[in-house]
């Protein structure tokens, strides 16, 4: 089977986007098990190679959106959002001329608006998308140091964690100094912790840099290692730093690529929650073509 296919990044954190307007695409009928299909597409060495594989299809009639985004992580897990797979669903979707320059799609996180906000050709767009309401932040307080699957990194403090969930849980620990963590290490320590169990988290670290500036790093569920950028642990680290009285709307938020993304929110909650959250930053077109499932093996 042939599908069209182009591979996009937003900040970095990039993906193949798959066209399957029908629900044809031979991945995902496992239900909650890993799809082989997934992960030899997102293989980085036989592959196409990239952190997650989107599929756009059509919505059904009850969602009443202009198309449907499904998410797959690199390891072959469903996940219900992704916030900068989701600016680029928008973008392929206006390029393609499915929608114009506002919409909004489903998700197994619920629906997301989005404007194209510019268009500057295919190496640059900016996208503004939502970003489901959150309605709690949640203090973990200290995390056991052999509540994890993996060792206590050594001198990574395991206190003061908040859990936050954009679409998917993310835990947000502030360090002084993101450079100096060891986010493959304690990433993993927070990510498989049983405080988090059965599912597990994303885990963000981040640095406040000024009263609406935060850097972050994130270790990405489903990736298994730092990504580049990724958008709802940027919204759940600007929430984070709301929340904990360090920053004020709007949040710029920059990421290991190098790129700054932008949070805004239309009110706080008080129990640390945000309503009206948009993400804003940029998705980018790598290439297009034309993928043949037939080539990878489901083995």
């Amino acid at each position: 089977m042939k599908f069209a296919f182009a591979k996009m990044h937003g900040a970095g954190n990039d993906f193949v986007v798959v066209e399957d307007p029908d629900a044809a695409f031979p991945a995902g009928s496992g239900g909650d098990a890993p799809d082989p299909l997934v992960r030899a597409i997102c293989a980085r060495h036989t592959g196409i190679a990239c952190e997650g594989l989107i599929v756009l299809q059509r919505a059904t009639a009850p969602e009443g959106t202009d198309f449907r985004m499904v998410f797959f992580n690199p390891d072959g897990s469903r996940a219900s959002m992704c916030g900068n797979g989701a600016r680029c669903a928008a973008a392929y979707s206006c390029r393609k001329g499915w929608t114009g320059r506002t919409g909004s799609f489903a998700t197994d996180a619920g629906t997301v608006p989005f404007e194209i906000i510019s268009e500057d050709g295919p190496a640059g767009w900016t996208v503004s998308v939502g970003i489901k309401d959150v309605a709690s932040v949640v203090d973990c307080g200290a995390l056991s140091p052999d509540g994890s699957a993996v060792p206590l990194p050594a001198g990574f403090d395991p206190t003061g964690t908040l859990l936050i969930d954009t679409g998917v849980p993310h835990a947000v620990k502030f360090c002084p100094d993101v450079a100096a963590v060891d986010v493959a290490a304690c990433g993993a320590f927070v990510r498989y912790h049983s405080r988090f169990a059965p599912a597990g988290t994303n885990a963000d670290f981040v640095q406040v840099a000024g009263p609406h500036e935060i850097v972050l790093r994130t270790y990405e569920r489903g990736v298994e290692a730092e990504t580049p950028a990724c958008g709802t642990g940027v919204a759940a680290a600007a929430v984070a730093s709301m929340h904990a009285g360090f920053c004020n709307v709007p949040v710029a938020v920059r990421v290991a690529f190098g790129a700054t993304l932008s949070v805004d929110c239309a009110s706080l909650l008080p129990g640390g929650g945000a309503t009206g959250l948009r993400l804003v930053g940029p998705a980018a077109f790598t290439c297009v073509g034309e993928l043949e499932t037939d080539w990878f093996s489901a083995g």
